[in-house]
């Protein structure tokens, strides 16, 4: 058995997270309703329906990791939504699907709306404006942030610890073990963001936005030799990319 046959075999554990991209791109959040410290917290969608409609079938790999005894289901890494093994082209593909502005939920919005409708004529304006906007320009993006570090705990953490996991329900002795890295390191390894493209203002749609703030983080992923390739697509690219896999 090669290792793309064990890599399978290992995936093909979790059959029952075997999903539609349609299920994995909802825009609901799941919460693991027995843990104590995940708060929940409204849908950031009003939408119920998926970001991306598909019936292609890939691995949901945050509920893999919420399966996975050895990760602390309080204390999740922060993961891809899906991974799917082409095992004819030998590709390896992490998928995160955004169905949000990039800007949802961030201090630094708020401070902007501050700045944006404070009075120049107030007297706070003098003494708070230069400190206000110098926090502004350094207080970096929540859900960027979140988007950059995504592929490291992807990759070094939570991948690893799945295969520990794997390894021990099924008692599968050294020999027979996957050398997870070197596995990594030979396959080619693609990462997706999928956001959603605005109909009504093409020129604001939320896929640009993406684009622009994470193009230097994403560049750097290649750089180092994480990943062969990164992209961000809208939801009708990676619809038109998935028919041609």
């Amino acid at each position: 058995m090669d290792d793309i046959e064990k890599f399978d075999k290992f995936l093909s554990f979790y059959d029952k997270y075997y999903q539609t991209v349609s299920e994995i791109s909802m825009p609901c959040p799941i919460h693991d309703k027995d843990c104590p410290s995940i708060k929940h917290k409204e849908c950031v969608s009003k939408s119920k329906e998926p970001l991306v409609s598909s019936d292609f079938m890939m691995y949901s790999f945050d509920d893999i990791c919420r399966d996975t005894e050895i990760i602390d289901i309080c204390n999740l890494p922060s993961t891809c939504d899906g991974l799917y093994l082409d095992k004819k082209r030998k590709v390896l593909y992490f998928i995160e699907y955004k169905g949000v502005k990039i800007d949802r939920n961030s201090k630094r919005s708020e401070l902007h709306d501050i700045l944006y409708n404070m009075n120049k004529d107030s007297e706070c304006y003098d003494k708070y404006y230069e400190r206000l906007q110098w926090v502004y320009n350094s207080y970096g993006d929540e859900l960027a942030f979140k988007l950059r570090l995504k592929p490291f705990e992807t990759l070094d953490l939570a991948l690893p610890n799945v295969y520990k996991d794997y390894c021990n329900k099924n008692s599968i002795s050294d020999e027979d073990k996957l050398d997870l890295n070197e596995f990594l390191s030979s396959i080619k390894k693609v990462y997706i963001v999928v956001a959603v493209c605005d109909k009504r203002n093409p020129t604001a749609d939320r896929v640009g936005s993406y684009r622009f703030i994470l193009r230097k983080p994403f560049e750097r992923l290649r750089d180092l030799g994480l990943f062969d390739m990164v992209e961000i697509m809208d939801h009708n690219e990676f619809k038109f990319f998935l028919e041609k896999i």
